[in-house]
């Protein structure tokens, strides 16, 4: 049975930290569970420095099979990428069985707050380019399975909680 719990939204959303907190969650119940993260990923197929939009849609593409591939293996893949393609959207639906979307949906003011990789302080000083969400257009989930929008106060674990507890739910209602 293919499980692949795809966590996306734009640069300082929360997506590793939350992935972090699903994946602990998971294999305290028991669930043989891994993590691709798209910091990891890109670092991984050697693609730090192609950053153009269909390279990065390539890229999307090639984690979305490994994260079939790996799910296939009984593992529960949690992806954290940002991933923010249409094609890829369809693509994972279509051709991964378990696929669960969340879609953190984080306004560019708090993501510019948090930014712990300065990505939007050198965008805003002219440094750097092909952000995306910034000079980089992005597709945002049109129906993901859960969209996480932002508020101010609600925490990493509650959010892990709220994750899981969805995730659970879409996994019994595949199985009826």
């Amino acid at each position: 049975m293919q499980n692949v719990i795809w966590i996306t939204g734009l640069s300082a959303a929360g997506k590793t930290t939350l992935a972090n907190g699903v994946k602990k969650s998971l294999l305290n119940k028991g669930y043989p569970t891994i993590i691709l993260d798209g910091d990891n990923l890109r670092d991984c197929f050697n693609a730090k420095d192609s950053n153009r939009r269909d390279d990065r849609k390539n890229r999307a593409f090639t984690y979305s099979k490994l994260a079939r591939m790996l799910s296939e293996q009984n593992l529960i893949v949690i992806v954290g990428a940002i991933a923010l393609f249409k094609e890829i959207h369809k693509w994972n639906k279509e051709n991964i069985d378990g696929y669960f979307e969340v879609f953190l949906n984080t306004p560019l003011d708090v993501l510019k707050e948090r930014d712990p990789k300065k990505l939007y302080e050198k965008f805003d000083k002219g440094e750097i380019k092909d952000v995306a969400g910034l000079d980089i257009e992005v597709d945002f989930p049109e129906s993901p399975d859960l969209e996480i929008v932002f508020k101010r106060g609600e925490t990493p674990d509650l959010l892990v909680d709220l994750i899981v507890e969805k995730f659970f739910s879409f996994r019994s209602k595949r199985n009826d």
